[in-house]
């Protein structure tokens, strides 16, 4: 199975790593369909942290002002200034490094790590905890990323090998699939739902 059945976003194909996170921070709390314009001026305009530290103009403030992230620009500035300062400019590979840089959180820096390192991470969102809590009949909200039940199982789902394919596949499907309005005729997996089972006995 190649990459091609993924939603064909940009920043799952750049090779530029400070691209890639700075995607991730982008995508918090914003629609893919908002970020993708972004993330292209943006990417257009700055290669590095120092691009953006260098900028004069400042003009990343009105592209995170336009995602409705006013109250991260002086966070993101830090960022990059720290990737800058304590990185020689580079984006680290390793948790530790990334949830001391300002602004990282775990689901950033376990997303950025997965699908650019391949690491065996969980992607904890809201997306995916809604599959979880439907699939196994748990009650989910918002705040269900945080709950510990969520967060292993979804863990202990991630394989070793071909981690990236597998995250990739599980937040597609559960925004595509199993999103807000779930189209359950066309899950694969709806047998075994819990969600779907008592929708159908209904």
């Amino acid at each position: 199975m190649g990459e091609s059945v993924y939603q064909d976003l940009p920043w799952r194909k750049t090779s530029n790593l400070f691209h890639a996170l700075t995607a991730e921070i982008f995508l918090q709390r914003t629609r893919v369909s908002q970020v993708i314009p972004v993330y292209l001026q943006f990417t257009a305009r700055y290669n590095s942290p120092a691009d953006v530290i260098g900028d004069g103009k400042r003009i990343y403030q009105k592209m995170l002002v336009s995602l409705g992230l006013s109250w991260r620009i002086p966070v993101f500035v830090d960022l990059c200034q720290s990737l800058v300062r304590d990185h020689s400019n580079i984006v680290p590979d390793q948790m530790d490094s990334l949830l001391s840089l300002p602004g990282i959180g775990d689901y950033i820096a376990s997303a950025y790590l997965c699908f650019h390192h391949n690491k065996q991470l969980p992607v904890v969102d809201t997306n995916t905890v809604r599959f979880i809590g439907r699939f196994f009949g748990w009650r989910s909200n918002s705040e269900s990323r945080r709950n510990k039940k969520f967060r292993t199982i979804l863990f202990d789902l991630v394989p070793e090998r071909n981690s990236r394919r597998f995250n990739l596949g599980l937040l597609d499907f559960s925004m595509t699939i199993c999103g807000v309005n779930p189209k359950c005729a066309m899950c694969l997996v709806r047998r075994k739902c819990k969600y779907y089972s008592l929708m159908t006995n209904k």
